[in-house]
């Protein structure tokens, strides 16, 4: 069972490590262009003594039609009476005829190890000199915080049977990534 490191954190990963794991697995989050400050959610969790992250997604059009929990995934989001203004945002109706505004994803299949050396804390603190769009940036990580607080437990229930199930059958379920692979990839990679 994989136990959670510390207190739950998101953290940025160093794009040469990201470039690296999708070598090999190509099922590891990493795009050349525009992903310098991907963050990731940063369950860091042991297991065995290796550390492991689960990555968060941008929620997408293809989400509304997917169940709030799954085997692999959970949906962050918020409720609301009505439909946000924003036109570009993700939203499901319900059959209460509320909205869930949908934020995020946390996609348990692309978790990755990851080991000291390799990662930054992001920084959920409002400032002075913040942007407007960093303002807004931070706004979106504590509400999907604050969501992964109440079902925390859970997340890591479920992280520790996917990856269990795979390394106990050696069987890579569809759009998945081979911990097995990564985690030798990971203790060779060569910390700058």
């Amino acid at each position: 069972m994989f136990t959670l490191k510390d207190k739950l954190t998101f953290i940025n990963i160093n794009q040469d490590y990201l470039k690296y794991l999708n070598k090999y697995c190509p099922e590891v989050y990493y795009k050349p262009i525009s992903y310098n400050n991907k963050p990731y959610l940063g369950i860091l969790m042991n297991k065995d003594g290796q550390e492991y992250v689960i990555p968060i997604s941008s929620a997408k059009k293809k989400h509304e039609s997917w169940n709030n929990i799954d085997s692999d995934r959970f949906l962050i989001y918020e409720k609301y009476d009505r439909m946000p203004e924003d036109t570009n945002a993700v939203c499901k109706i319900m059959s209460d005829g509320t909205i869930e505004h949908l934020l995020s994803i946390i996609d348990l299949k692309k978790m990755i190890p990851i080991k000291d050396g390799l990662y930054t804390r992001v920084n959920l603190v409002h400032d002075s000199a913040d942007s407007e769009e960093i303002r807004n940036y931070k706004n979106l990580m504590n509400k999907e915080y604050v969501f992964c607080l109440k079902i925390l437990n859970l997340i890591i229930q479920k992280a520790s049977k996917l990856y269990d199930k795979q390394m106990s059958t050696r069987k890579i379920i569809k759009f998945c990534c081979d911990f097995r692979l990564l985690e030798d990839k990971c203790r060779s990679y060569k910390v700058q």
